[in-house]
């Protein structure tokens, strides 16, 4: 393929994630391929080298939306886009996965596992469902990172504003569901 210069751990780690997560989930995009490459690197510590940014949908890489579009150039995925309600895209295994996987072998098999478990805790989740999670997990380390605690409460509160389009009690739910997995941590004590 004359890739020379290519981070192919990288490509060949998104190619793997797009082949094992098309068969669970029912639309895997690119909405959700940025959610959940920022799960695998920031909860199950695969590394990707991705920095992300808080966006519109959540946490995102532009780094990785330039690199799916390398990829889906040479054959690793394809990306189409779905006439359908949710007029979103789809991303599967493309014509040249293999050669993706064979340069990328030794970073697979050592994220094989660590994927197997995201996949199985956040594979069956939707494009929405991702971007709930995955911004309250980005939000509550983002503010460990700068020292900073809110009550449970408050962080309601930040992610309320953040996401509007989510109701607080499912807000809750979810930090409740995410703190009892050991995702995030956040402070029951009543506090600013």
């Amino acid at each position: 393929m004359g890739m020379g210069g290519y981070p192919w751990e990288r490509y060949g780690l998104i190619v793997e994630l797009t082949g094992r997560i098309q068969d669970v989930s029912s639309q895997f995009g690119k909405t959700a391929m940025q959610k959940m490459v920022y799960l695998l690197q920031a909860v199950y510590e695969v590394e990707f080298g991705y920095n992300y940014n808080f966006y519109t949908y959540g946490p995102y890489s532009a780094d990785l939306s330039r690199d799916l579009k390398i990829i889906e150039h040479h054959g690793g995925i394809e990306i189409n886009y779905v006439n359908s309600e949710t007029r979103g895209f789809r991303i599967k295994q493309g014509a040249n996965h293999t050669q993706f996987a064979e340069k990328a072998a030794s970073s697979i098999r050592r994220a094989k596992s660590k994927m197997d478990a995201a996949i199985s805790e956040f594979g069956e989740y939707n494009a929405r469902e991702l971007e709930l999670r995955s911004t309250i997990i980005y939000a509550e380390r983002d503010l460990r990172e700068n020292g900073e605690s809110l009550s449970l409460n408050r962080f309601v509160e930040l992610v309320y504003n953040l996401k509007p389009h989510f109701e607080p009690d499912y807000i809750v739910e979810v930090i409740g569901e995410l703190e009892k997995k050991g995702f995030i941590s956040i402070n029951r004590r009543p506090i600013n």
